[in-house]
């Protein structure tokens, strides 16, 4: 039953992706200004480019761009509602239920100062999509933190992403 649910919460990213790409577009930024914001809920705080258009998605913090040369990006934020899973089981579960895709590399990384494991690769179902994935063990749970944009722009968001990053903390 434990497994169920972990694969269940982590299927569900997969759906917020999918959701936070579907939305309406955001207007073009012509230089990057910062908006915070803050979930009680998932006990985080994160900071991203205020030109980009928050989701309404329950229990997730999810934000959406899409750029004048029609790229797009996507970024989302969850917690597992499943204790004592371990970042590991949860990526590794992610690479099967994807069919091993060959082009994902698996590395072990950090995100705000805590213990990660970084999935970067393209969408099996969609090669112009690049992904990265952070399954993160923090003090409260394990988060999983999605990063998708048109494998066209990665040289434009990629940074994006790894400025956001340095900007999500962790709350007590």
């Amino acid at each position: 039953m434990k497994r169920r649910q972990f694969l269940g919460v982590f299927q569900a990213g997969l759906a917020l992706m999918i959701v936070v790409m579907s939305g309406p577009p955001a207007r073009a930024a012509e230089k990057i200004r910062w908006a915070s914001y803050k979930s009680n809920l998932l006990n985080i705080q994160v900071t991203v480019p205020a030109e980009w258009t928050p989701a309404k998605i329950p229990n997730a913090l999810a934000f959406r761009y899409d750029d004048q040369a029609g790229g797009t990006a996507a970024i989302g934020i969850m917690k597992s509602a499943q204790t004592g899973a371990t970042i590991e089981a949860a990526a590794d579960r992610e690479f099967e239920r994807e069919g091993r895709p060959a082009d994902w590399v698996r590395t072990p990384a950090r995100v705000s100062g805590m213990r990660a494991i970084k999935i970067v690769g393209t969408l099996p179902k969609n090669p112009d999509r690049r992904i990265v994935h952070y399954y993160v063990e923090a003090p409260l749970g394990t988060y999983l933190i999605q990063c998708q944009a048109s494998l066209g722009q990665w040289s434009t968001f990629g940074p994006i992403f790894a400025q956001i990053l340095t900007k999500l903390t962790f709350l007590p």
